[in-house]
């Protein structure tokens, strides 16, 4: 009997530890916040990074589970892509234009200008839209706007695009 158990103990721990890593490794700011990363440069320096700015930012907020992703994959060295994993029937046309703004100032802020591709993905991370390239902050006219957090229902508020 133990010789039929450990083989299959370990494929359940083979196929776990695999699903988890095709959506990268998990940093945890807290227990409801974590950023998944992956890819060439992408590392949890980085992921601690913006998870710190997006709890500065209010969209990671107490009480409400929330994760983002980074990647980088070979076809686009020189670009990130931030997912934002999103409760899709919550979307509407003003909420991915906030995301997209707010992608902006995220790539100013933590990713020195890269290009920065948003995307918004639901919790199987499929994607839900691609919301294309983010324009860098210095692009974008000053505006006080909210970012709103889909997960939560909430929007929180976000600085002047003129501040440091």
């Amino acid at each position: 009997m133990k010789t039929f158990i450990l083989p299959v103990a370990l494929a359940v721990t083979m196929i776990l530890f695999t699903s988890c890593m095709n959506n990268g490794k998990e940093y945890k700011l807290d227990k409801e916040h974590n950023i998944l990363y992956k890819g060439e440069g992408i590392d949890e320096s980085m992921a601690k990074k913006l998870a710190e700015y997006l709890k500065e930012q209010m969209y990671f907020q107490p009480g409400k589970e929330a994760t983002v992703q980074i990647t980088r994959n070979t076809k686009t060295k020189d670009t990130i892509n931030l997912n934002f994993i999103v409760d899709k029937s919550k979307i509407t046309p003003d909420m991915e234009s906030k995301f997209i703004l707010f992608g902006g100032m995220i790539d100013q802020k933590i990713f020195s200008g890269t290009p920065l591709n948003v995307r918004l993905f639901d919790k199987n991370f499929e994607e839900v839209k691609n919301l294309g390239y983010a324009k860098p902050v210095s692009d974008v006219a000053p505006v006080q706007t909210e970012t709103t957090n889909p997960q939560t229902d909430t929007a929180p508020s976000q600085p002047d695009s003129t501040q440091q």
